[in-house]
């Protein structure tokens, strides 16, 4: 039996409240794959077991509560915890050393990227949480991330399953797609919304700079006019 069997058969008996259990597992350093469980989800909505908003809400809170106990934990017992045997068994030494330079250098960006990289995530979140950083803004950068990697594998899952009509044929094509192409699909994502935030700040830009311009049209209309009443009215004064 799989790994993704075992899940799917967890989702077969509890299904959303499986979901969540198993992705807090998973982000608290439990050696399964996390992209197994959101592809299991998607599995289950194509085949008409499961809702695809419940199941992304659910496979969301898992995620953001898991990474926001190593947070905790980090942010506490920092050292501890990254020496104690279970993080050094999983996360080596050498490893800690890469993800405390990839931290150091890149801070916040550290902290979204990591979401797309199995390897290096706890150890960034511990590490976030070991150097101070604020709960906002890691809840905020870690929210952002799990919004385009969880309804990503949970759609390839639900594709697969409604694709193919043999549940092993679509199990094996979602895991392909996976392995494949999660990382490109998932940085094509990242683009593509940085695309449409840029495009809505140079819009959002173009159109201050337009009133801007028209601002003092508008006052140099209006002057005239009032210079000219002031004079008529002195006129009218000093007329006999």
């Amino acid at each position: 039996m799989t790994t993704l069997d075992t899940i799917l058969a967890l989702l077969s008996s509890y299904k959303y409240w499986a979901m969540l259990g198993v992705l807090i597992l998973c982000g608290l350093g439990l050696p399964l794959p996390e992209e197994a469980t959101l592809l299991a989800s998607g599995l289950a909505v194509g085949w008409k077991e499961a809702n695809f908003w419940l199941s992304s809400a659910a496979c969301l809170a898992g995620i953001l509560i898991g990474d926001t106990i190593v947070f905790s934990v980090g942010r506490y017992w920092g050292r501890l915890f990254l020496a104690s045997k279970p993080m050094r068994w999983l996360l080596p030494p050498r490893r800690q050393v890469k993800v405390q330079r990839l931290f150091a250098k890149h801070g916040n960006k550290a902290v979204f990227i990591a979401r797309f990289f199995a390897g290096v995530r706890l150890g960034v979140y511990a590490y976030a949480g070991q150097h101070g950083m604020k709960w906002t803004r890691f809840i905020l950068l870690d929210l952002l991330g799990a919004l385009i990697s969880a309804p990503t594998s949970i759609w390839i899952g639900k594709f697969a399953a409604e694709r193919l009509a043999d549940p092993e044929d679509a199990k094996e094509l979602a895991q392909y797609i996976v392995q494949r192409g999660e990382h490109w699909l998932y940085i094509a994502l990242v683009v593509l919304i940085l695309l449409c935030v840029a495009h809505w700040l140079w819009n959002r830009r173009r159109d201050r700079r337009t009133l801007g311009r028209e601002a003092p049209r508008g006052g140099e209309s209006r002057l005239p006019a009032a210079t000219n009443a002031t004079g008529s009215a002195g006129g009218s004064r000093d007329s006999p």
